[in-house]
């Protein structure tokens, strides 16, 4: 496939068996996904585990396994999994099974927040740059594979693949309460917040999205929101453009999803449906407007 075909191709698929509708939608991107992943340095599969409390606030490990049962089939050297979690990367491993995918393929498990980190940054609220570990093994793969939950959230709108990509890969010290707080560096002001993870992403790219839509999160997000069945799920070459129509297909209009406007002013788009090539149902039988969380009058200001 031409890289301009490529760059707007997204597949959509419904059902209920993650495994399986992981499985289907990386059948149906095809060669140009089994090549990246014959040819990748170093596979890194990101899981969003802003929590080890909620499940459906974080990465059900049946959509990892479906990704593993492809890469298993193409390769058997190591694959690496991990996140730098808000709580405890390593709770979440155990509570939520993450074990069993050793039967599934040669794996590695790997903390961020002990990561070692090269140097990153966010935006002050004057729109300086302040600097800010990032995760050395993130920016190292060359073939990043951001696996999360379609969700809410109450500063960015939406969590989904790229603001996980970015802020799971921003390694902070633990704090006196116990947590890895990113907020500090980062909710600097919607318009400086939205563009960190924009320009951030920019450097730092991931190069598949896969954003499960079997359950998601309305409401206040990313980790107190209410649970809402969908029964999609949606993987792309291009995180940008997945991004996109998760956001269309929660009742969004994607321009006003403010990582995303930028990122399509810098040409990394499309990020409107009608641009996109979809391989699957037409998303505008599956759009819903869910619930919005209470913030989101306020995020607006980041225009």
């Amino acid at each position: 496939m031409k890289q301009d075909q490529l760059n707007k191709t997204v597949v959509l698929v419904t059902g209920s068996d993650r495994r399986e509708m992981v499985r289907r939608a990386l059948n149906a991107l095809g060669e140009d996904f089994t090549e990246r992943i014959k040819k990748a340095r170093q596979i890194f599969l990101h899981p969003n585990f802003v929590t080890h409390h909620r499940q459906i606030a974080s990465t059900h490990v049946d959509a990892v396994r479906g990704v593993l049962d492809h890469i298993s089939l193409l390769r058997g050297d190591e694959t690496l999994i991990g996140d730098a979690s808000y709580h405890d990367t390593k709770k979440a491993f155990e509570a939520f099974n993450y074990q069993s995918l050793e039967r599934s393929g040669n794996i590695k498990f790997i903390d961020l927040n002990d990561d070692q980190t090269i140097e990153s940054y966010a935006y002050t609220a004057e729109m300086k740059k302040r600097p800010l570990g990032f995760s050395k093994t993130v920016a190292e793969s060359d073939m990043n594979i951001v696996i999360v939950p379609a969700k809410m959230h109450l500063y960015y709108t939406v969590s989904l693949s790229i603001k996980t990509h970015v802020v799971g890969s921003m390694v902070v010290p633990l704090s006196f309460s116990g947590i890895h707080a990113r907020w500090p560096w980062l909710h600097t002001g919607y318009k400086p917040a939205h563009m960190s993870i924009a320009d951030v992403y920019i450097e730092h790219p991931a190069q598949l999205a896969i954003i499960d839509g079997t359950q998601a999160m309305e409401g206040n997000g990313p980790t107190e929101g209410n649970e809402v069945n969908l029964g999609w799920l949606i993987t792309s070459l291009n995180p940008v453009a997945a991004d996109a129509l998760a956001a269309y297909l929660m009742g969004f209009n994607p321009s006003d999803i403010g990582y995303l406007y930028f990122l399509d002013q810098k040409g990394l788009g499309p990020i409107e449906p009608k641009d996109m090539k979809i391989i699957g149902q037409d998303p505008k039988s599956l759009r819903k407007e869910l619930v919005k969380p209470t913030s989101y009058p306020e995020i607006l200001n980041w225009r």
